[in-house]
């Protein structure tokens, strides 16, 4: 509500320049006795940046004072206002408004009382005053105060107010103080109040506190009636046009956490839950980092951070309930003329483990690089790469690895038929561990690589059609020999292996030829309509062609779109066949309508579909349904189901989802219901489990 209120009477300024600037007056009758000038019937006053139209207006030059009656409606750039009687000063900028409104358009925000009175610029007053986001008439929710005063750059007080929904009052506060200054203030915010079935209820109330221009702070203590005091923080800051970011944190001593057995009886024990989220945006320094406290912090009471999506944009997105591992990342880059270094780092938590300590580190990351560029005088083109990073395996393996890679190559170009590259790359790593926890025989591995290549590529076109569509077709032949210098691994000695710590570590020795050709289907601007490409990739060593590798996408209409991608080829005294496809297929309407289906299969492990869709009913509901079904399984991954409400001010969002059971429990089946007011945020979360034919209230009250 505050910043309902605040914003009521910083946007009453705009009407102040009125009566100074203006220019004309027409109506049907116009008169002048002495300093006063009458005008009546389809009254318009035009002044810069305003028009007034009235049944009757009074201007006196003398005073500046304008009284305006019958049907009065001043319209500006940032609002408008209506009432039956307004009356203006321009020299000492005093304005009333008699059974009036102020309709503001960046907001939205409606303001209706029965008077509304501005003395100069910094006081206010008002009687019966309603306000509302809403547009409809009458308004979903608003907020009626029977009085309030708000002097500019001082406190405001607001007596008597009524919270209500379609002019039924549902919350009474009685008196209200608040700082009614034109710049943020700090202050405490709008309650909030939620329950869940596995914290129980939630009360919290925001403190928000201002740190200065650009930073400010949110802390916010949530008493859990089954978990404890939870306290949350938002530091939120801006360091430029480019460059902003946030620190979030959250903090529990969780009653009801760990558990352990001691005599064959489940115990409770207090446990510790935090959740650490920093992320900064633009310029050269950026970072985003991810830690919890435990593995299954996203899988119990979750966070509170932000606003819950319980179905997704498209149905490639994770859940991130069901990710496997926690990612955090930092990096400063900079690049210039050519050159660019980057010091990086990287955690990844694994979340499917018990305990906190499988982690994934390399930290430092440090890596410069020089841009493919020519030799003087020559078409040859060189181009290298240097890093070095410290390394801490989910194995609990330190080590420091070094890289350096250097290319030459020599592009020729038959504009427009094809273009030939030959190139030669040489690659040296090492890596020093220091830590071998018993698996590597040594502590210091190093290797020098080489890599020959040459590649041919072209790209043909077709005449354009009569709408200007036309057929690119772009064919790529290349081979390429890699090798370690001094030999290649011999896999049945253990001494001989390269540690593999990093993904990509595991080099081999190579010698293909890759085939590829791409088709495209333009339109008249050059985006894609239709593309197909597929490839094949011969290996001189195995002397045996692997899988073809095909992809087709299909997107003519902003409405329509179909992608699938497909791995097949032939096994040993067996036809052609598919060992690995993927499809992906979505409808759309300017309604809001959408159906998705897409499919994964992998011959050895996979066979699923996911099928969802979004219907736009009447009276602004719309219904939602998705699911994953498992046919090697035979069941489905999960079910969701929702029914939304959305106006312009409100929505109300019922959602169910139903998984499957595991070995050690039944199957989970969850209800969510979101009530969200425009300018007040969630003000009602509930949600209710059942696992099986368990309350789970009375589930987890047993043994306690």
């Amino acid at each position: 509500m505050y910043r309902i209120v605040a914003a009521f009477f910083v946007l009453l300024i705009i009407s102040s320049p009125v009566c100074a600037t203006i220019l004309d007056v027409e109506a049907d009758t116009i008169t002048k006795a002495g300093d006063r000038i009458q005008a009546a019937g389809n009254v318009v006053v035009t002044g810069k940046g305003t028009v007034l139209n009235a049944n009757y207006v009074v201007y006196d030059t003398l005073t500046e004072d304008l009284w305006a009656s019958g049907n009065c409606r001043l319209v500006e750039e940032k609002g408008e206002m209506k009432a039956q009687t307004m009356y203006y000063n321009a020299r000492r900028q005093d304005i009333q408004l008699e059974n009036g409104s102020i309709f503001v358009y960046s907001e939205p925000l409606i303001i209706s009382g029965e008077s509304i009175t501005r003395y100069g610029q910094d006081y206010y007053v008002g009687e019966n005053v309603e306000y509302t986001p809403c547009l409809g008439s009458p308004p979903a929710w608003s907020m009626g105060s029977s009085s309030l005063e708000i002097p500019v750059e001082g406190y405001a007080q607001v007596w008597h107010t009524r919270f209500m929904i379609h002019q039924m009052p549902v919350l009474y506060i009685p008196y209200l103080l608040y700082p009614a200054k034109l710049e943020r203030q700090s202050g405490l915010l709008f309650p909030q109040i939620s329950h869940g079935s596995d914290y129980g209820y939630r009360y919290g109330i925001p403190a928000y506190i201002v740190l200065g221009r650009s930073a400010d702070l949110t802390i916010t203590p949530m008493q859990l009636t089954k978990r404890g005091l939870l306290i949350t923080s938002q530091f939120r800051y801006r360091l430029d046009y480019a460059q902003s970011g946030e620190i979030y944190l959250e903090s529990l001593r969780d009653k009801y956490g760990g558990e352990e057995t001691e005599g064959g009886m489940l115990e409770t024990v207090p446990d510790r839950r935090w959740y650490l989220k920093a992320k900064q945006t633009g310029g050269a320094l950026t970072w985003d980092i991810n830690l919890v406290s435990n593995e299954d912090y996203f899988r119990d009471i979750g966070s509170f951070y932000g606003d819950e999506q319980y179905f997704k944009a498209t149905s490639t997105e994770e859940d991130e309930s069901d990710s496997e591992e926690l990612i955090s990342r930092m990096q400063w880059y900079k690049s210039e003329n050519g050159f660019s270094v980057s010091l990086s780092g990287q955690w990844k938590q694994d979340l499917t483990v018990e305990g906190d300590d499988q982690t994934f580190q390399e930290v430092p990351k440090l890596k410069a690089r020089m841009n493919q560029r020519g030799i003087p005088y020559t078409p040859l083109k060189y181009s290298s790469e240097v890093s070095t990073t410290r390394v801490y395996s989910l194995d609990w393996i330190e080590a420091i690895k070094n890289n350096a890679l250097f290319e030459l190559s020599l592009p020729l170009s038959a504009y427009p038929y094809f273009t030939l590259r030959p190139y030669v790359e040489e690659s040296y790593r090492d890596t020093f561990i220091t830590d071998r926890r018993d698996v590597y025989a040594d502590g210091k591995y190093l290797e020098h690589w080489q890599k020959r290549g040459v590649s041919v590529s072209t790209a043909l076109y077709s005449p354009r059609s009569a709408g200007g569509w036309y057929h690119q077709i772009a064919p790529n032949v290349s081979w390429a020999y890699k090798s370690r210098i001094g030999g290649n691994y011999d896999s049945s000695d253990s001494a001989d292996i390269f540690p593999n710590l990093l993904s990509g570590d595991d080099w081999v020795k190579a010698f293909d030829m890759q085939l590829a050709l791409d088709n495209y289907i333009r339109d008249a601007s050059g985006k894609s309509i239709l593309d197909f490409s597929i490839g094949r990739k011969y290996s001189y060593i195995t002397k045996e062609w692997e899988y073809f590798e095909a992809r087709v996408r299909f997107k003519p209409y902003s409405w329509f779109s179909a992608k699938h991608t497909n791995s097949f080829g032939r096994l040993p005294l067996r036809a052609y066949a598919t060992q690995e496809h993927s499809s992906e297929l979505k409808l759309s309407d300017e309604r809001g309508d959408e159906i998705y289906i897409s499919e994964e299969y992998n011959r050895i492990d996979t066979k699923s579909i996911i099928v969802g869709t979004k219907i736009a009913l009447i009276w602004n509901f719309s219904a939602r349904f998705e699911t994953e079904h498992d046919y090697i399984l035979r069941r489905y991954d999960y079910s969701r189901q929702g029914l939304v409400f959305d106006s312009q001010c409100w929505s109300i969002d019922l959602y169910r989802e139903a998984r499957p059971a595991d070995e050690l429990g039944p199957r989970e089946t969850t209800i969510y219901l979101n009530v969200n007011l425009l300018g007040l945020g969630d003000v009602v979360h509930t949600s209710q489990t059942k696992r099986g034919d368990f309350d789970i209230d009375a589930f987890e009250t047993m043994g306690n």
